[in-house]
């Protein structure tokens, strides 16, 4: 479980396919965020939030950090999209007593989303993503939406499409530094949204 609050970025440095797909990655180094990746500490098996997209870290080699993707995990995120030099958010997995300063994500990316705009406002940028018309109705303003692992709030719940507000400081220290018109991201919808309408289902 992670909480949607980056605190690393990773450059794609490799992605081969002996079996499953085989990613690694190198941190990117940030005056702003934590960056405290002690591979030392880091234990094989753990949990590790890849751009929204929940992985199991399966070795450490000279730095870099591999894992496993499989077909389905390709086939249902952005990660078909990722090449050499892509920029990705990390964030390691929840502890118990950890601050919980976003929402509760769990790395099961839900569909994708492609921006169809971005808009410049004072220092923060309002960017509106579109996604298939069986997705929105998990979506509510000010509810909660996971993009690309980043916790962030609805503003505007649009035709087959939804807008949100970036802070400067997230547009500088995450993989959003580099969206551009028709970029496509990885959506987790919030928990919550899932469990009401399993609940209306059932009644």
């Amino acid at each position: 479980m992670f909480t949607g609050i980056v605190s690393h970025v990773a450059k794609v440095e490799n992605i081969s396919h002996p079996n499953d797909w085989e990613l690694s990655i190198s941190i990117m180094k940030s005056s702003q965020l934590d960056n405290s990746f002690d591979f030392n500490q880091l234990k094989i098996g753990a949990s590790i939030s890849c751009s929204g997209i929940c992985l199991t870290l399966k070795k450490i080699t000279d730095n870099l950090l591999f894992f496993d993707v499989s077909d389905e995990t390709r086939s249902k995120t952005n990660f078909l999209n990722w090449k050499v030099g892509t920029v990705i958010n990390l964030e390691k997995s929840l502890k118990v007593g950890d601050e919980l300063g976003g929402h509760f994500v769990y790395g099961h990316v839900d569909t994708v989303g492609k921006i169809r705009s971005i808009e410049k406002i004072n220092g923060s940028y309002k960017l509106t993503f579109v996604i298939e018309d069986k997705f929105m109705k998990y979506f509510a303003p000010k509810g909660s939406v996971s993009i690309d692992g980043v916790s962030l709030t609805v503003n505007e719940v649009l035709f087959k499409a939804f807008t949100v507000n970036i802070i400067p400081h997230t547009w500088a220290n995450t993989s959003f530094l580099n969206f551009k018109v028709n970029t496509v991201v990885n959506l987790e919808v919030d928990i919550l949204a899932r469990y009401l309408e399993r609940f209306n289902v059932n009644k």
